[in-house]
């Protein structure tokens, strides 16, 4: 089944496990906000727990180490990698070949450490049933954001795993992942999440555009780096606006 597949990849929980090519996985992205939707109730159900016996800004460092296990950090390496690529690299070529380097450098430590404390901060900052809408909305959004970066977006590297999600990732696709987006982030967040819902696609591609000017297009770290920062913004707006 799809939704398995997609949690199989993108989590450390446990799930039927099958072989899956990478069309396989490319397939079943249109899953990718269920699977955001699975880690939100997990993180609310552990922010609400922990929220009764520590501080503020306890259970929010927490909450983030859990959100950051529970994914194996898969997105943040992705986000270190393409911060690697666009600040050290001075062309294309050069971005694209410090992006597949495997170690952490400079600007990688800086934007997942900055991850790490803003997600953090603004956690402290939201507390209560609020909190724990914020908590359930970010992952699906981020997820939900990936969906337009694979569907809209040409691949920077032809041939490579993350082409071949974007071009399993049909309309079909997109048009199930904004399903479960939509009745997730109005149920669990109201006026707040109607907001999430418009300003999520925008900076999708606000920020693929970019990515794409620097890279001549999106890679699988690409992904990894507009999901992280679409649930940084996604708790930014939920602190704006409660």
């Amino acid at each position: 089944m799809d939704f398995f597949r997609a949690l199989g990849f993108l989590t450390i929980l446990p799930c039927p496990r099958q072989e899956s090519s990478p069309e396989d996985l490319g397939r079943s992205s249109g899953w990718f906000p269920a699977v955001g939707a699975v880690l939100g109730v997990i993180l609310a159900a552990a922010d609400a727990g922990l929220s009764r016996v520590l501080s503020p800004l306890a259970a929010s460092s927490a909450v983030v180490v859990l959100w950051a296990f529970l994914t194996r950090g898969f997105h943040l390496d992705g986000l270190a990698d393409t911060f690697d690529g666009i600040g050290g690299g001075y062309s294309r070529e050069s971005r694209l070949a410090i992006m597949k380097d495997s170690r952490l450098g400079t600007f990688g430590g800086i934007a997942v450490a900055a991850a790490l404390l803003l997600k953090t901060a603004v956690l402290a900052d939201i507390t209560g049933i609020s909190g724990s809408a914020a908590l359930c909305a970010a992952p699906v959004a981020g997820r939900w954001a990936i969906l337009f970066a694979m569907r809209f977006f040409p691949s920077a590297r032809p041939g490579g795993m993350g082409d071949t999600f974007r071009k399993e990732c049909t309309s079909f696709g997109l048009v199930t992942g904004t399903a479960i987006a939509v009745p997730v982030a109005l149920f669990a967040a109201g006026a707040a999440g109607a907001v999430l819902l418009v300003v999520i696609p925008c900076a999708a591609m606000l920020l693929s555009l970019m990515m794409k000017a620097l890279l001549g297009g999106l890679t699988g770290d690409s992904y990894g780096a507009i999901c992280e920062i679409s649930e940084i913004l996604s708790l930014f707006l939920f602190a704006l606006m409660l």
